[in-house]
């Protein structure tokens, strides 16, 4: 995004430099590239029913989803570009989460069918739209010959020789592309991947990455910070899907489970399955792997980079709506980018509402000189409602507390929000009760993270790791919105964003994971608040040369201290939350052989997925904890954990149960174990052992990275 492109908020115009009267016509773009854009992107909604590849037409049908129904949509109403930005993205993925939880509850699944509207619908309004521009100027293409190309490389080389940032830019990249292969088949570390094989290189590149962007920005080299961003987001979130076969997080995988199931049977499933309640991601993605043939393991793989990219954007163009400049706002991605470690951006449902969230907020933002925008906002809300659990409660809050202090229009906007809330949420209290509508009032209890124990030393230092930098950002957003509030800069509407979230911790734990929500939520609300502090400081152009350089080197040390953190926090946990292909294949595998009821015992709650495919229904539909860890039954079992008292209790328990049993022992959790301290040096390797000399238990599959013991019931006899 350059300077020019996202210069101001008022109302855009056309390149040609006059008036345009059409209620859609609202660009500052050049009026030929909206014409190029809509055909181009109608074609890859065309190309992606084509027999092609299935990455190939994963690929064209994801910018279709992302650009064409956004940009049919704003052709409706006038928007400022950083609306317009934050807009395009979100609609079509409402659209999509919108009308496939429709048809899935209505027991109408027609994913080609859905396809072909869409592109009927967005087609129709882009041809609508683009016959009240002037025609495109076509130009005969220039002959391109030897010379001309050793002109150009003359060029390029010079403008990087004289552009320090790009340069060193440049080297970080390609450093980082070299240093990959030394991240695969890593060894155990109880600091994760930073301090194992190349992972110190990693966080070289990165910081390297980092200083580029100070320089770039110092110098008001926009396009070099811009790309520096990406650069970033390359670095530190594309490493994750180049040095892994599968994705990583074992939870991930039980949202495999859902899309399969309505692939095949194009069902939501039954409570009390939580995610057939909040269905919009699943039957998204299920539509998507429909259409595209692509499978949901190799979707999930790549989703991660696509989503910090899109949060990008919205930070962006949130900074923008507010009234920053395009310098500001690169550098409040920037930040949101580095101190974003909690890891909530796997392919989940939190994912995409986070980002559609994001989108939310600047339509209400801009809505205060656009009300359409306002309207607007209550469709996307309404889709984002079935979508996730918690976040609209979030969005909704935001919304009243914008109401309250008129910065948005209409001020009864929040009204049709709680609407929806509540006409959603009260008739599925008795499915959701169970887990706990509310776990208390108490916000210090609510912010307790899941993990107990202490644990090594790795684990002590990861976790004050990310304590502190979550900390210091908070605390330091708090000061500069008091000092900008004192000075009448804007401020309000990113202390809102920055600091609404922690109301939640005013009812709800969330399993342990409300802490982790807050801090998300809170991130681009903080990286807003501290961005014009960062450009002031990296900026600084006073009489005294050496103070500003000793300014800009501070500022730019302690951007790094930051990034080197988010990246502990980020890959702090690498052993214990990798998957292997192996481990996917072998749980599929055993619930594809077994039948209801089966207990399926883990150490620890990672490794070996028991719901990525459809056949985990089979099982919740009969006990919902049919797969759960030995701790899940008796927590009581942490002490003296895998002992042979335990091992007796076990048996006794896989001896009374009417179906089979199985105790899976994997890597994971073998470091997961020690990681946290909860069982002794040699607990596992003599759990182990008892298995294998127990005449009621038998090896029923092993391989270098799991083993599965089932319960032998002819031992009894």
């Amino acid at each position: 995004m350059t300077k020019d492109m996202a210069a101001t908020v008022e109302r855009p115009r056309v390149s040609t430099g006059e008036d345009v009267g059409h209620a859609g016509r609202h660009r500052s773009m050049p009026a030929s590239a909206w014409q190029w854009l809509g055909p181009l992107v109608f074609g890859c909604g065309m190309m992606s029913l084509a027999p092609l590849p299935p990455a190939v037409r994963g690929v064209l049908l994801a910018a279709f989803v992302l650009i064409g129904p956004g940009m049919a949509v704003v052709t409706l109403v006038t928007l400022p570009l950083p609306a317009i930005i934050a807009v395009v993205p979100i609609v079509g993925m409402a659209v999509v989460a919108g009308t496939t939880t429709m048809l899935a509850w209505l027991h109408l699944w027609a994913p080609t069918q859905l396809v072909a509207a869409l592109l009927v619908v967005v087609g129709g309004l882009l041809l609508r739209d683009a016959r009240s521009l002037p025609l495109p100027v076509l130009r005969r293409p220039t002959a391109v010959t030897a010379r001309h190309l050793r002109a150009r490389s003359v060029v390029v080389g010079g403008a990087i020789r004289a552009n320090p940032a790009l340069m060193l830019l440049t080297v970080a990249v390609v450093t980082w592309s070299l240093t990959l292969s030394g991240l695969r088949a890593v060894p155990y570390s109880q600091f994760g991947l930073l301090f194992v094989g190349t992972g110190p290189l990693l966080v070289a590149c990165t910081l390297a990455v980092v200083v580029a962007f100070g320089i770039a920005l110092r110098q008001d080299r926009l396009r070099t910070a811009a790309l520096t961003l990406g650069a970033a987001i390359v670095v530190q979130r594309l490493t994750v899907t180049l040095v892994t076969d599968v994705p990583i997080y074992g939870w991930l995988y039980k949202h495999l489970g859902v899309i399969d199931y309505v692939q095949r049977t194009h069902e939501l499933p039954a409570a009390p399955d939580i995610y057939g309640q909040w269905p919009g991601f699943f039957t998204a993605f299920a539509w998507f792997g429909d259409v595209a043939g692509v499978g949901s393991i190799e979707v999930a793989h790549v989703f991660t980079p696509l989503v910090h990219v899109l949060i990008a954007v919205e930070v962006f163009a949130i900074a923008r709506l507010i009234g920053h400049d395009s310098r500001t706002a690169l550098t409040a991605a920037m930040f949101a980018e580095l101190v974003n470690w909690v890891g909530q951006d796997y392919f989940a449902p939190q994912a995409i509402a986070f980002v559609m969230a994001l989108g939310i907020f600047a339509l209400l933002i801009t809505s205060r000189s656009r009300p359409a925008a306002g309207y607007l906002s209550i469709p996307l809300f309404a889709t984002l409602v079935p979508l996730h659990q918690l976040t609209p409660y979030w969005v909704c809050g935001v919304a009243i507390v914008l109401g309250v202090t008129k910065r948005l229009r209409p001020r009864l906007l929040p009204i049709p929000f709680m609407a929806l809330l509540l006409a959603y949420l009260v008739p599925r209290i008795p499915i959701i009760a169970p887990y706990g509508i509310l776990s208390g009032f108490n916000p210090l209890a609510n912010a307790n993270s899941n993990v107990e124990f202490d644990g090594t030393f790795g684990k002590v230092f990861t976790s004050v790791t990310c304590r502190s930098l979550s900390a210091g950002v908070i605390l330091l957003a708090a000061v500069c919105a008091v000092v900008w509030w004192r000075r009448g800069k804007p401020s309000l509407i990113a202390a809102v964003l920055a600091f609404s979230s922690f109301a939640l911790l005013f009812g709800q734990s969330y399993g342990g994971e409300a802490i982790f929500r807050v801090y998300l939520y809170a991130v681009p609300g903080c990286a807003i608040l501290i961005a014009p502090l960062v450009v002031k400081a990296v900026t600084m152009q006073g009489p005294r040369r050496l103070l500003n350089q000793s300014v800009f080197t501070g500022a730019v040390t302690l951007g790094c201290v930051a990034t080197a953190a988010g990246l502990q926090g980020y890959y702090g946990l690498w052993s214990l939350v990798t998957q292997y292909r192996s481990q996917v294949t072998m749980g599929n595998e055993l619930m594809a052989s077994e039948t209801a009821p089966v207990r399926i015992f883990s150490l620890y709650p990672v490794g070996l997925p028991t719901r990525a495919s459809s056949d985990y229904v089979r099982f919740a539909q009969r006990d919902k904890d049919f797969d759960q860890t030995i701790l899940g039954v008796a927590p009581s079992l942490k002490q003296d954990y895998l002992s042979a008292g335990q091992f007796v209790q076990l048996t006794r328990a896989a001896a009374s149960f009417a179906g089979n049993t199985y105790v899976v022992v994997d890597r994971q959790a073998v470091r997961a174990l020690e990681y946290y301290g909860i069982s002794g040096p040699n607990a596992v390797a003599d759990f182990v052992d008892r298995m294998g000399r127990s005449p009621y238990w038998t090896l029923h599959e092993r391989d270098d990275v799991t083993t599965i013991f089932a319960f032998n019931r002819a031992g009894l006899q």
